[in-house]
């Protein structure tokens, strides 16, 4: 009976370390960045017009597909505007575009701030990131 316990402790240890492993971040190559790409599918998805300046964007990808980009936006009126996961299209590798998780972000004018946005388990990796500057 308690060798039958340890065993299924172990594995259960074990599952849990792999799944861990599956789903920790890091950064991925980003040598699309500054490149326009001029792809052919999903065109009709594009960012909403909008003041947000998308300063900087650092991709991160997991094991299991989570993707996720660190990036600083700035606010290029002149006074205060909300942001949201309309501003932003991640495009992916089979030249498919989505939108992140949703999220609200309040700037004042000018004002800089960097914050993770998600976009979920894609079985892509992102090649760039859009804003409707």
């Amino acid at each position: 009976m308690k060798k039958a316990f340890i065993a299924a402790l172990l594995a259960t240890v074990s599952s849990a370390a792999i799944a861990d492993v599956d789903s920790v971040l890091h950064f991925t190559p980003t040598p699309f960045k500054d490149i326009e790409l001029n792809c052919e599918r999903d065109k009709q998805i594009t960012p909403k017009r909008s003041a947000l300046i998308l300063e900087n964007y650092a991709l991160m990808a997991a094991n299991n597909g989570e993707r996720v980009a660190l990036v600083t936006l700035r606010n290029g009126a002149s006074g205060q505007r909300i942001y949201n996961q309309e501003h932003i299209v991640a495009v992916l590798g089979d030249c498919s575009r989505v939108l992140p998780h949703a999220f609200e972000l309040r700037l004042d004018a000018r004002e800089q701030r960097s914050l993770q946005i998600y976009f979920g388990k894609q079985q892509q990796p992102v090649l760039q990131l859009l804003s409707g500057e």
